[in-house]
């Protein structure tokens, strides 16, 4: 008879983009060290059920003891050996666990965006919790953040598992004839929700003075969001495409020749340039800490959030060789700081610690 591998919860208020895919790499990450992982979402599913995980099917995630005492009684009122981890995503997802009393050896609360402690009543619940109880953070610039109100936060980055997107994306001829783009144009994608936080009118006010000079440039927005009537109009004239929310846009990057990210500061990680990376098309993005952390020296930068800012770094990454060199460093890099074997090198140095 041989002995059970250790447990690991992960906890995790919905499955929102990007966190199916999230939980999906932190558990492949542990499996590979030898944890047996499950996965629970509070919420209901957005679309499709993430595969072996548990939905608590809750509509109201402000109300923590009901969360707890649900996810008590999903695990069977927590009898058996304690879990190794509880790998929470988010300050809810924390919270959630800790209340259902469902005992752990440890509890790393991963925050995925800026913030987390800044709210006093949190600052005090983070005094009071338990030995056993950490903080990560998915950038540096997060961990930093972190690092004024808790001691030694870990740095887990999301991360992306570089084997299965290769089996599923398309190749550059496919993903332009699915989207519907015309192969002898210079295209430029912006992949995410048209929402402030992303600054897309940025993004076309740069395209717009960057397609001064390149006639056969195109625009290709692939996303939804509450910004998209005053893009459109903004738009006319010019040539630029609307795909609106696309399933799986990390399928079609190679339909691009650049990806273009105008992120506020308020991005604390972006998954469209890790993603971009990961199928070895270049990435411009401006300031925001965020894409910067994913890029490291993968991306070319404008300084400033300004459109002609944002075309000179668009011109730059177009100079004839420079899109199959970073490319190249981007991919790289991806396989070093981002993939599966990445993230159960950190994971393993957090647990060992």
């Amino acid at each position: 008879m041989t002995d059970s591998p250790p447990r690991v919860l992960q906890v995790c208020p919905n499955d929102h983009p990007p966190f199916a895919d999230v939980v999906a790499f932190h558990a492949r990450a542990l499996e590979r060290l030898g944890f047996d992982v499950g996965t629970v979402f509070f919420a209901p599913p957005t679309s499709k059920l993430v595969p072996d995980a548990t939905y608590l099917q809750q509509a109201d995630l402000r109300a923590t003891r009901a969360l707890g005492a649900t996810l008590r009684r999903a695990l069977d009122g927590g009898q058996g050996e304690p879990f190794a981890l509880a790998l929470c995503h988010r300050y809810r997802g924390m919270r959630g666990f800790m209340a259902s009393g469902v005992p752990a050896r440890r509890t790393l609360c991963v925050a995925h965006e800026f913030g987390l402690f800044r709210r006093a009543r949190r600052r005090l619940r983070q005094r009071l919790l338990p030995s056993g109880a950490d903080f990560a953070g998915v950038s540096g610039a997060v961990v930093e953040e972190l690092a004024a109100t808790v001691a030694v936060p870990t740095l887990l980055p999301n991360g992306i598992d570089l084997e299965r997107e290769d089996d599923l994306r398309l190749d550059r001829d496919a993903a332009r004839a699915q989207l519907g783009l015309a192969g002898e144009h210079l295209h430029v994608g912006v992949v995410g929700r048209l929402h402030p936080k992303k600054q897309p009118q940025l993004a076309l006010e740069g395209f717009r003075a960057f397609a001064a000079g390149q006639p056969n440039a195109q625009l290709t927005f692939l996303g939804e969001g509450e910004l998209a009537a005053v893009l459109q109009q903004s738009a006319e004239g010019l040539p630029v495409r609307f795909g609106g929310f696309v399933a799986h846009a990390s399928r079609y990057l190679r339909a691009f020749d650049v990806v273009l990210i105008t992120s506020t500061e308020a991005e604390a990680f972006n998954m469209a340039a890790l993603e971009a990376m990961a199928a070895g098309v270049p990435v411009v993005a401006g300031p925001a800490p965020g894409p910067r952390f994913v890029l490291g020296d993968a991306g070319v930068f404008f300084g400033r959030p300004d459109p002609a800012a944002v075309a000179d770094a668009l011109v730059r990454a177009c100079v004839p060789g420079a899109a199959e060199r970073l490319g190249q460093r981007g991919l790289e890099r991806a396989q070093r700081e981002f993939s599966v074997a990445a993230g159960a090198r950190r994971l393993s140095a957090y647990v060992d610690r």
